[in-house]
Formats: structure tokens, C-alpha cells, sequence
């Protein structure tokens, strides 16, 4: 294959790969028989003291949390997972979009 043919490839790679759902990692919260979602641990220590989840942010992050391996004490438990979205067409011109 020469490497004109190359490129084309990877031009329709790149573009079909624009069109698949994204992930993004969240985070949930229960705690007092309430769930709650952060972004991220650190946004999650904006909203609760290290007091009222019974853990410290260093703590937290050196323990590993992974969807595998959730946090649990006695008062709360902490997941991670990964929020699945969609990829937004805004801004891309119908002629731009691959079909």
C-alpha cells in the first residue's frame, strides 16, 4: 500500500473516531441513603469534609479506588465508574459529518 492510500485511511479513522461515545470518569457518593456524582474525588471534598466521609483525600487516593475495588466504611461507600455519552455533532458542518 503506497502512502496516499495510508492517509486516506487515517483521514477516515480520524473522522469515524469523532463520531463514537465518550467516556468520562464519575464518581458516586453514598452516603446517609442519598447518591451522589463528582467528576472527580477532589470535587467530591468540595462538597463533604474528610470527617463526614470518614476518609481523608490522601487517604482516599492512595487506597486505589477503581470500579473494581469500591471504598466502603460505616459511613459511606465511594465508586468509581465511567459515564458513557454520546459525541456531540455540534459545530461540524453536514458536510463534514461521515455517514
Amino acid at each position: 500500500m503506497h502512502l496516499f492510500g495510508i492517509c486516506n485511511i487515517l483521514t477516515t479513522f480520524a473522522q469515524n473516531s469523532s463520531n463514537m461515545e465518550k467516556e468520562r470518569t464519575v464518581i458516586h457518593l453514598e452516603i446517609n441513603g442519598e447518591h451522589h456524582y463528582y467528576g472527580s474525588v477532589a470535587n467530591m471534598y468540595e462538597f463533604y469534609t474528610s470527617e463526614e466521609l470518614g476518609i481523608t483525600y490522601a487517604s482516599l487516593r492512595n487506597y486505589g479506588l477503581s470500579a473494581e475495588r469500591p471504598y466502603q466504611n460505616k459511613k459511606c461507600i465511594i465508586r468509581k465508574g465511567v459515564l458513557l455519552s454520546k459525541s456531540g455533532g455540534r459545530g461540524i458542518r453536514k458536510s463534514e459529518q461521515v455517514e
